[in-house]
């Protein structure tokens, strides 16, 4: 037996099998609740097909949590022993209660032995009940979802509070129907429904007059006195909360927003130049379709070293892969250069280096396309992946061209001292970039004395 579930995997807590199962889960509970509460209001529990697909969900929920990873505070735990040992300290007894048939084994008895206590009924009620107790592990799953899903925590938290709105409804609703409030000549679903059309509207205090409680039974009076009294504060949580949790749902745009409305108060004040201006507005809507963000070169700072590390090398992958001088270079010296690397935009028709300049600096170009101008004249096209800047740091000269944008480009500058630091520890480096200059400035040279070859990439 033991070899048997040896062979069955752990879902690994990042998985998408866990958060489809955790999906379902929530849907399952949902639905479950809403259909047993109202089974067991209109006295019409019994056992059909709905209510063995119930069970037999319920019992799978057992047997995945025990091969389920789960998160302790920041530690995952992924081994089966640990595993089983977390679920049976916690969520195992409310699982194995909601999932035990306890209305098969009622209906047993009832039909074995006629019972009319009263005290020994309502013990049978409360039985039936503890199908229920699922809903004490909704917030647990809410939040291992929130962990597991790339999603905005403000949507999340809104999610979490309309599944337990619904459920106040439903619960409030069905109350209204145990009190004889509904219309009993109806069938029960009909009351159900026109008990949430009393309920919702209650609560919404729009309340229409044409449901309304008995004036002669004080019960109906002091159930709605609660409701209309609930209904207050969850309106009241609705119009302070949800209007905040749909401005949070986007939080890195509304920071943009504010950002931007900042910058243009300032150039306003200023009287700055329309068309300077309009560059500003160009270059932070740049930053944002293509980051999403307009401070992701700083939000990393408080990082410890290994973890910028990472994220350095993830993000500066791309250029990496693309510049021929750190084609098959060691990982000790890409590690080196991506701490080096500070990444720049420019906007078209920037100019990026200036001929007749001195040189304090390199690029490479990771995204967009610049062109090589000698006296105003173009002499060759750059695009991504092309380093460029590298002659006069070697040559200890003036910028002999200019490098002017044609288009949006992203682009990663070294700096002169970390460049002849690279080139000092590292020969290959140096002689890649010596290889680099001599074939640029053949090409150059070509261009200028009528010749075309082809362009470099």
């Amino acid at each position: 037996m033991e070899k048997v579930l040896n062979r069955i995997p752990v879902i690994r807590y990042e998985s998408r099998l866990r958060i489809t199962w955790d999906i379902l889960t929530v849907i399952m509970i949902l639905a479950s609740t809403a259909v047993f509460s109202y089974r067991l209001t209109f006295g019409e529990d019994h056992l059909d097909a709905v209510y063995w697909i119930f069970v037999v969900l319920f019992c799978l929920d057992i047997a995945v949590s025990f091969v389920k990873a789960v998160k302790v505070k920041l530690d995952v735990i992924e081994d089966r022993k640990g595993i089983a040992r977390h679920y049976l300290k916690h969520w195992f007894c409310i699982d194995i209660i909601s999932a035990f048939p306890f209305t098969f084994f009622l209906e047993e008895i009832s039909h074995a032995v006629a019972i009319s206590n009263p005290v020994i009924l309502a013990f049978f009620t409360l039985l039936r009940l503890a199908r229920l107790t699922k809903l004490f592990k909704v917030n647990s799953v809410f939040k291992e979802m929130q962990d597991e899903v790339e999603v905005n925590p403000g949507i999340m938290r809104l999610i979490n509070f309309l599944f337990w709105f619904a459920e106040g409804i439903n619960f409030m609703a069905l109350g209204w129907c145990l009190i004889g409030a509904s219309e009993q000549n109806r069938s029960s679903i009909d009351q159900y429904i026109r008990a949430l059309y009393w309920c919702t509207t209650t609560i919404a205090t729009i309340g229409y007059g044409d449901y309304y409680p008995n004036h002669e039974k004080n019960v109906e009076l002091i159930y709605t006195i609660v409701v209309q009294i609930i209904g207050v504060g969850m309106y009241g949580y609705i119009i302070g909360n949800v209007s905040s949790l749909i401005a949070n749902i986007d939080v890195a745009k509304a920071a943009y927003l504010k950002k931007l409305e900042e910058i243009n108060n300032y150039m306003r004040a200023k009287r700055i130049p329309a068309n300077i201006q309009q560059k500003v507005k160009n270059y932070y809507a740049y930053l944002w379709e293509t980051r999403k963000n307009v401070t992701t070169w700083t939000m990393f700072e408080d990082m410890p070293h290994t973890l910028r590390m990472e994220m350095s090398l993830f993000l500066n992958r791309g250029i990496i892969e693309k510049v021929s001088l750190f084609k098959n270079a060691h990982d000790i010296f890409i590690r080196e250069v991506v701490q080096l690397l500070e990444p720049m935009v420019f906007l078209p028709n920037d100019y990026i280096i200036r001929q007749g300049e001195f040189g304090d600096c390199m690029y490479f170009l990771s995204q967009g396309d610049v062109e090589v101008l000698v006296s105003d004249q173009q002499v060759a096209r750059l695009g991504a992946g092309s380093p460029f800047g590298e002659t006069a740091l070697i040559q200890g000269e003036k910028r002999n061209a200019s490098i002017r944008a044609e288009t949006y480009c992203d682009v990663y500058k070294l700096s002169k001292s970390d460049f002849d630091v690279l080139r000092s520890k590292y020969p290959e480096f140096d002689a890649q970039v010596k290889k680099v200059v001599e074939e640029r400035q053949k090409d150059t040279q070509a261009k200028i004395s009528g010749h075309k070859p082809e362009e470099p990439s």
